[in-house]
């Protein structure tokens, strides 16, 4: 199970914990766009690159760009993305990645990391895709080394369109999460709270229901789909 960091402080705790558990757990080191609400600092960046430089942190992220109306001003969250994507480049450390409202700078910052390393990218998830099928496509050619990542958003009414997007992506390329505690969706959970506005936090347990409904998707067992989908994640974290 990969356990993701979002901002330097939670990507130590997470290789604390996933040292605690080594043969179950794989903790990567990054900072979110969400958390990026000032330009890094020398020392920060020296802190994560750190982090990055370790062999047990099996990706480099959460990072990315997100224009959600929250969300901090792009220009300190591509800063922080660009420096991401050059930690990455240069140790050969696969990325683990979050992109919503911003492809078209998501792209470019990638395309620039790519140049400035004579074409070389390393592996790649595309983190909960909730995305276009545009843009899914775009991903999807980007190469082998890319993968999507599919959440418990294609439970939820609202990923209707995400049932049929998920034939388009190759099987050898097609992994699935669930974004605890985030993304909570139906039944994500033992119990229901009463209150559906409360149903989170959502559970690494509920992955199984990810993983039926895109086997539904697909017309396979949902056994199929989980052994494809973790030979998938072994390769992108080189176990």
């Amino acid at each position: 199970m990969l356990v993701p960091g979002a901002t330097i402080e939670e990507s130590q705790r997470a290789i604390d914990l996933c040292r605690q558990h080594p043969t179950k757990l794989f903790p990567t080191a990054g900072v979110h766009p969400y958390n990026a609400r000032a330009m890094p600092t020398q020392q920060e960046l020296t802190s994560l690159q750190g982090m990055i430089e370790m062999e047990d942190v099996r990706a480099v992220g959460e990072c990315g760009l997100d224009y959600s109306p929250s969300f901090p001003e792009p220009e300190s969250q591509k800063k922080w993305f660009a420096e991401q994507l050059t930690m990455a480049c240069k140790l050969k450390k696969p990325l683990f990645l979050h992109e919503r409202l911003a492809h078209q700078d998501f792209i470019q910052l990638i395309e620039e990391a790519s140049n400035r390393f004579d074409g070389y990218f390393p592996p790649a998830v595309v983190h909960c895709f909730t995305g276009n099928e545009e843009e899914l496509k775009a991903y999807v050619a980007r190469g082998d080394n890319w993968y999507i990542g599919i959440t418990g958003f294609i439970c939820k009414k609202q990923g209707a369109a995400l049932k049929e997007m998920v034939k388009l992506i190759p099987l050898d390329r097609l992994v699935l999460e669930t974004d605890a505690p985030y993304m909570g969706f139906p039944k994500c959970r033992r119990a229901e709270p009463k209150d559906p506005k409360k149903q989170y936090p959502n559970v690494p347990s509920a992955l199984p229901q990810v993983a039926q409904i895109v086997a539904t998707a697909l017309n396979r067992s949902p056994q199929e789909i989980a052994k494809l989908t973790t030979a998938n994640a072994r390769r992108f974290l080189r176990l």
